[in-house]
């Protein structure tokens, strides 16, 4: 099994509310909001920082907000064309990532989406880099 390209993102078990998708590390104050990514400069919301922030695993489940596809990237990975979707998790956070494969028929605002992995090469070398996908996939 290839290795995970950014552990520090996303983790191969999922929740116990969405145990099939990898989970997203992200981190809790304790004035309850979460974030995405994890960071100890404080708080969005209250400030606090330090002890009061806490790392959490955040289901990879929520509604698509937006999608584009990218025709045209500086980079040489992702390869083009690849598609960026905004999704709002379950858990809070809004968060961007990469689709899957290529955008389906239909993918529209408001459809479910999951966290999962595709295999990537970079560099020589086989990742499994985190993705969405439409949860009826």
């Amino acid at each position: 099994m290839s290795t995970l390209r950014n552990p520090s993102l996303y983790a191969d078990e999922g929740t116990p509310a969405v145990p099939r998708a990898p989970a997203l590390r992200g981190i809790q104050c304790r004035c309850g909001h979460r974030a995405f990514p994890p960071q100890q400069r404080g708080c969005e919301v209250c400030g606090a920082y330090g002890d009061a922030l806490v790392q959490i695993l955040l289901s990879g489940c929520g509604r698509l907000l937006a999608s584009a596809i990218v025709h045209r990237h500086a980079a040489a990975y992702p390869r083009v064309p690849f598609t960026v979707v905004e999704v709002a998790l379950d858990d809070g956070p809004v968060v961007r990532g990469l689709l899957h494969g290529t955008a389906p028929a239909g993918l529209e605002p408001g459809t479910m989406m999951l966290t999962g992995f595709e295999t990537v090469q970079i560099d020589g070398e086989t990742l499994r880099d985190l993705r969405f996908l439409p949860a009826e996939a």
